[in-house]
């Protein structure tokens, strides 16, 4: 069963296409991941789930509904922003219950509920801490609890791991683990970084510039990146880099491009432009072996994800 299911949504603001055309598919009980370079169109997409925006063509669907200024779907959703949108001045538990009141009003148990999204958070013993007081992943973490404590079915959150130091993601990505399992909650969680999210998520969505790039799960969109023509860098001796580079242009259809510049010590830098770095890395081995050569200091050059997201779209 879907939670979320999205065909074909465009949404306009003036002349700025936010989103064109675009799909998305969340399984109930799945951790799914929404990754796109910064401005491809995450948050256009998620305010249209959330309620708080509607697509000017295409269907969205949330619990089978309609979610846009839909009460009954926005009470079965708990919503994390990109924005630190907490009561500064309140402590821990005053700003979840504040922000609790919202979606459930009159409900009596909301001092109970409360207590139990902020001990799931691991925020107990910080509950009369000010707001102001929190580091920032603190503040995520209180963040999520007031988006829990009403107890919805559908976790959405906006880039929760930016501006996080590592042990700080990491913490928020065990968090959103145990969330899954123990409230058996749906996740949706959006990044402009696949790297955090590919071991979290088991579903995966690429977005850029409006459109779906790819979906499926983590093994499928590592294997279409692995597509993306990688520059890979390694440096040895003048002598077995001779012997290297000789082998290695003989790799047709593998090796695409191949430089060789003088570097310290003596050293000399080769760079390969390969579209199959898996197949490339086992070449490399097998040629030095079988010329008896060595090669040091290898590594992948990094592009930008901008530009490895358009060689997916063509």
């Amino acid at each position: 069963m879907a939670v979320i299911q999205i065909e074909e949504a465009s949404k306009r603001y003036g002349e700025v296409v936010a989103v064109s055309r675009f799909d998305m598919s969340v399984k109930k009980g799945s951790i799914t991941g929404f990754v796109g370079p910064n401005g491809a169109g995450k948050t256009t997409t998620i305010r249209i789930i959330t309620g708080l925006a509607r697509p000017d063509s295409g269907s969205a669907l949330v619990f089978g509904e309609n979610p846009y200024d839909n009460v009954r779907v926005k009470e079965r959703i708990g919503y994390v922003s990109e924005h630190d949108d907490l009561y500064s001045w309140a402590t821990v538990k005053d700003s979840v219950r504040m922000l609790t009141k919202i979606n459930r009003p009159r409900d009596k148990r909301i001092n109970e509920l409360v207590d139990r999204a902020i001990s799931d958070v691991g925020m107990a013993k910080f509950v009369d801490r000010k707001v102001s007081a929190l580091s920032k992943g603190m503040k995520q973490r209180t963040k999520i609890a007031a988006a829990l404590a009403h107890q919805p079915e559908l976790l959405v959150l906006d880039e929760p791991l930016g501006g996080l130091d590592p042990l700080g993601r990491r913490t928020i990505m065990d968090l959103l683990q145990k969330i899954n399992t123990d409230r058996e909650v749906t996740i949706l969680i959006s990044s402009h970084v696949l790297e955090e999210l590919e071991h979290l998520a088991n579903r995966i969505t690429l977005i850029h510039r409006g459109q779906t790039v790819a979906e499926g799960n983590p093994q499928k969109i590592r294997s279409l990146l692995f597509q993306y023509p990688h520059e890979i860098q390694f440096t040895s001796t003048q002598d077995d880099m001779k012997k290297i580079a000789s082998g290695l242009v003989e790799l047709e259809g593998i090796v695409r491009s191949l430089t060789l510049t003088d570097a310290k010590d003596g050293l000399v830098e080769c760079r390969v432009v390969t579209p199959q770095p898996e197949i490339f890395y086992d070449e490399l081995v097998r040629v030095a072996v079988e010329r008896k050569a060595t090669f040091l200091q290898m590594d992948t050059l990094s592009e930008s994800v901008e530009r490895l997201f358009e060689f997916l779209i063509e």
